[in-house]
């Protein structure tokens, strides 16, 4: 079934853009020269079925969460926003678009960015694969686990590189969330000071460095990162 899939995205990825002007200057502040932006093709299109699963509400301490509508425990049918294989990914049409970051620096779209920044990220591990160990086929044995791939814990002292891939994506989408939001927080320093370890992110600003667009007017924003 997973190499099914990666023929049908080698089918696809013929296609693609290449990254905007503002998606490219935005990349710049996570992962820095360690990435070719150069070679990233964002492709709109990609052959993911829905899938009917038992959603169970993750812990609300964590800003991707906090930024949202609490969720309850129960069937949904779904399928992912996006796939990544090796410089390309393929976005589903409901969630592509021709600038995740059209008005950046001025505005930040935050689940965009989210988006984008965690998409990206499985370039960047590909990319950097020597280091990373990654590879598509890796990646995507970590969905047929019973655990939620995309679960992380901060205790101790935390090595990026001990992460799995997919939760290497979520805690840089939780960077961009705290960074944005709360730049000089606890936690966001936290994430800051290990993925500086791994790769060139740009030094915390002092405040927000953009106006934000928060996908829930409800959210509550004091002590997000704390």
């Amino acid at each position: 079934m997973i190499r099914c899939l990666l023929l049908a995205l080698l089918f696809l990825s013929a296609c693609g853009r290449p990254l905007t002007e503002t998606e490219r200057a935005y990349l710049d502040t996570l992962h820095g020269t360690s990435l070719n932006a150069n070679k990233v093709r964002i492709v709109e299109g990609a052959p993911l079925g829905a899938v009917t699963f038992r959603r169970m509400p993750r812990p609300r301490v964590t800003c991707r969460e906090r930024i949202l509508p609490p969720v309850k425990e129960e069937i949904v049918t779904s399928k992912p926003a996006a796939v990544a294989l090796f410089n390309r990914i393929f976005f589903t049409r409901d969630w592509y678009v021709d600038n995740y970051l059209p008005e950046y620096p001025e505005r930040l779209h935050l689940v965009e960015a989210m988006l984008l920044a965690h998409e990206v990220t499985h370039v960047w591990q590909w990319q950097n694969r020597r280091q990373t160990g990654y590879s598509p086929l890796r990646a995507a044995a970590e969905h047929g686990q019973d655990r939620d791939p995309y679960l992380f814990d901060l205790e101790g002292d935390p090595d990026f590189g001990t992460y799995g891939f997919e939760q290497q994506g979520a805690i840089v989408e939780e960077y961009v969330c705290c960074r944005a939001l709360a730049p000089q927080a606890a936690r966001t320093k936290r994430l800051h000071d290990m993925l500086a370890a791994a790769m060139p992110v740009s030094p915390l600003p002092q405040s927000r460095e953009s106006a934000v667009y928060l996908p829930w007017k409800d959210a509550e924003l004091n002590g997000i990162c704390d």
